[in-house]
């Protein structure tokens, strides 16, 4: 329990970071949430960061680094950020290409890490 409250805490703290740096309010991540960290539920965060964020995930998924793929990281779950970021620019096409929803890029990363065998 107080594992998967850390890890919450550190993952709001990694969005909220982000947002801050980007000019975005944490409003946009938790306004489908409770106010406090415990009652977010990670795929609600989730779901709501790659929305907001969808076209700077894309943009630094082509130069395999950055912010937001170092975020999205932390909200799967992802231990090697670098590696993640670097996955992510490899399956570019298979990630990104014709997608329709940005929600849809969470289970495409699924999909394609369970065929590639990786991260």
């Amino acid at each position: 329990m107080i594992k998967n409250n850390f890890k919450n805490v550190i993952a709001a703290l990694a969005v909220g970071m982000i947002l801050a740096t980007t000019g975005c309010t944490t409003t946009d991540i938790t306004s489908s949430t409770s106010s406090t960290v415990d009652a977010a539920t990670p795929d609600v965060t989730l779901n709501r960061f790659v929305d907001v964020r969808i076209a700077s995930i894309k943009k630094e998924a082509a130069a395999g680094e950055g912010e937001n793929l170092e975020a999205l990281a932390q909200l799967m779950g992802k231990q090697d950020k670098q590696a993640f970021s670097g996955w992510m620019q490899v399956n570019y096409d298979a990630l990104f290409n014709n997608l329709k929803q940005p929600k849809e890029l969470i289970s495409r990363i699924e999909i394609v890490s369970i065929q590639t065998q990786k991260i």
